[in-house]
């Protein structure tokens, strides 16, 4: 079992021998070298510190980026009705996003020691912010005017799928937002479909699409019921592990909507590969829906009616 990530103060930036360089990477302070991880097999107890010292560097970075590089507000958390006894944690929200009346994205991350902003502290490590952090995703929807929440749900006690229900139910049921547009990773796809499990008239009514990128949700073994299986067959799109280029059709039996190519097999790295994707996923199904009007079909009878008619009537006129 993997440790929680340091608390502040445990070690500051200037004391960690690695620091983020412009282009968003790991660089070794004297060295300049990129980040190496080492796995110490006879000392467990090391290894496991130089992991949460990693985490811990990589969140108070990220967060430092979100809330004054991106203008993001640290929303606390209340006590849900449910009588929760340990801190439910915090999330990020853009300014004014619980006003905002276009479209709301909610970013639910995989299960772990990742917190707000972080896909994966290992792809940050080996790859940099663009791939490992949630901060593409965050330029990506403010840019197409998208109000932006990033859940956090392996912070503070609560299990990922009750953090996910105490988000929704203080903060984003609450929201003027139009549309609603959900990015899950990993676990946080199983704690989005319990969401909808839980809520389901609420849900299918204000979410409009759902990226599912690597997930570990059921279309079977929760309980969604038909209606919320066919829901998320139109609603949403699974991306999952593959070799074959990003957002080429795979098929899948098991999976109840349609599955697409991550355009790569390391799960971590799948939420950045497949970004563009996600994106032209939610506009398509946002994309105002064409009208049909209505119209005669003229046959070649009525047609040729109409002209004899029309001679009549010229012949009498000019008579």
């Amino acid at each position: 079992m993997m440790p929680e990530c340091l608390e502040s103060g445990d070690q500051t930036p200037s004391d960690y021998p690695y620091f983020f360089s412009e282009d968003g990477r790991l660089r070794h302070r004297s060295s300049l070298k990129p980040y190496k991880f080492f796995f110490r097999l006879n000392d467990v107890h090391g290894t496991l510190r130089e992991h949460s010292a990693l985490c811990h560097h990589i969140t108070q970075h990220v967060y430092t980026l979100l809330e004054k590089t991106m203008n993001l507000t640290r929303m606390d958390l209340e006590k849900g009705s449910r009588g929760e006894s340990s801190s439910p944690g915090f999330v990020y929200a853009s300014p004014g996003a619980l006003n905002h009346r276009g479209t709301l994205t909610l970013l639910i991350q995989d299960k772990g020691t990742m917190r707000c902003g972080v896909w994966s502290w290992k792809a940050v490590s080996r790859e940099g912010l663009e791939t490992g952090s949630q901060i593409p995703y965050v330029h990506r929807a403010l840019r197409e005017s998208h109000a932006v929440l990033l859940m956090n749900p392996n912070e503070g006690g609560l299990s990922p799928e009750e953090h996910v229900r105490l988000v929704w139910e203080s903060l984003v049921a609450k929201s003027t937002a139009e549309r609603i547009t959900v990015v899950a990773h990993g676990y946080g796809g199983l704690a989005f479909v319990h969401l909808l499990c839980c809520r389901p008239e609420e849900i299918q009514r204000r979410v409009w699409a759902v990226a599912f990128i690597d997930s570990s949700h059921s279309m079977w073994h929760q309980p969604l019921g038909t209606t919320g299986r066919d829901w998320l067959k139109v609603q949403s799109r699974m991306w999952v592990l593959s070799n074959k280029p990003t957002n080429r059709p795979v098929g899948s039996l098991k999976a109840g909507c349609r599955v697409m190519s991550a355009g790569t097999q390391c799960h971590e790295a799948a939420p950045a590969v497949c970004m563009e994707s996600v994106f032209r996923f939610f506009t398509k199904l946002m994309r105002p829906k064409a009208t049909t009007t209505p119209f005669d079909i003229v046959t070649r009878s009525r047609s040729l009616g109409g002209s004899r008619l029309s001679s009549v009537k010229d012949k009498n006129s000019a008579a």
